[in-house]
């Protein structure tokens, strides 16, 4: 039987912010290695991090591979029920796969409508309330209208970033 055949997914645990360091160990010992990454967009950069902070997923052979898994630099452990590794079900790994484009997942951002309580949590006006007047030509930028005593009414531009839904 070849190793394919006995290889099962396992949801390996890293130490903190070592998860791409790890995959790059196991992708050189273990049958397959998954790291699924989150594209996120904050303060007008995008970003790529871990979907799941602290965990990849590993195919490997448990009873060949364990050790070596197990004691890879980096790793904290895998997931287990007690003291039995969990088998992670194929599918689950293809369906992350299959949501992301170019190895990365896009939350889609909730879009605001017109009228709505939101917070500005970047640029010069952070931590004021305002309502969400429209998106100009482009859906990064916005147009608020501040509620403040002093400015009470007043419109903004801002980039969407700097807005979050209000508490």
């Amino acid at each position: 039987m070849s190793t394919l055949d006995v290889a099962s997914w396992y949801l390996v645990r890293t130490k903190p912010h070592k998860e791409r360091w790890v995959c790059d160990q196991l992708a050189g010992c273990t049958a397959e290695v998954f790291l699924p990454l989150l594209r996120a967009r904050r303060r007008l950069k995008v970003t790529l991090s871990p979907l799941f902070p602290c965990y990849l997923f590993a195919r490997f052979d448990l009873r060949r591979d364990y050790f070596t898994v197990k004691y890879t630099a980096g790793v904290h452990g895998l997931v287990s029920a007690g003291r039995e590794p969990l088998a992670v079900p194929a599918a689950i790994v293809e369906d992350l796969r299959q949501r992301g484009s170019d190895g990365a997942v896009e939350l889609p951002r909730k879009a605001f409508g017109r009228g709505e309580r939101v917070k500005v949590v970047g640029g010069p006006f952070r931590g004021f309330d305002a309502i969400f007047e429209r998106y100009l030509s482009s859906s990064e930028r916005v147009v608020i209208l501040l509620e403040a005593i002093e400015a009470q009414g007043i419109r903004v531009v801002l980039p969407r970033d700097f807005l979050s839904e209000s508490d």
